[in-house]
């Protein structure tokens, strides 16, 4: 399976249609939006992907929790936002949270079942191993040198960093 990864839009529209579009030109059949979304046009746009058929799974980050507007019409969406969303996909083990909560994030990392961690919150790609744990950070699509997007191929376990033009 291959799922595209996305942080930190922080409600910029263009490069965020920008990004989206670059995760699908990829072959991406999932999105995962690693929170900071930033705006209700941002969560519209991720529900039109969704509607034409690509599922998203989004968390919110610190900036979002400081808007409950956003959360409240997230959910009428239909995009759940909770701040720790554990699924399966492709028989992985995912976790997914902002990356701002420390604690949070240090009971994550301990958990033996998980397969990956998708977060943001620092701007920066990250891909790092702890034990049987692939924790990654696809980078920031707002406030980023490089701004970008990632991409996971499941099956190959391979990670592709996609730089969006600036």
């Amino acid at each position: 399976m291959i799922i595209g990864l996305l942080s930190d839009t922080h409600g910029h529209l263009a490069r965020s249609e920008q990004a989206l579009d670059l995760l699908q030109q990829a072959g991406a059949e999932q999105i995962i939006h690693c929170g900071d979304l930033g705006s209700e046009e941002l969560l519209s746009l991720l529900f039109e992907v969704q509607t034409e058929g690509t599922p998203i799974y989004a968390v919110p980050g610190n900036v979002d929790e400081w808007e409950p507007g956003l959360i409240l019409y997230a959910k009428k969406l239909g995009i759940p936002l909770p701040r720790v969303h554990r699924f399966e996909l492709a028989d992985k083990q995912i976790a997914l949270h902002h990356g701002h909560d420390p604690q949070v994030m240090t009971e994550l990392m301990a958990d033996p079942d998980l397969d990956y961690l998708f977060s943001g919150h620092t701007h920066v790609a990250k891909d790092e191993r702890q034990g049987n744990l692939r924790m990654i950070n696809p980078g920031a699509v707002y406030r980023a040198t490089p701004p970008g997007v990632s991409v996971l191929d499941t099956e190959s376990d391979q990670l592709t960093f996609i730089p969006l033009p600036l």
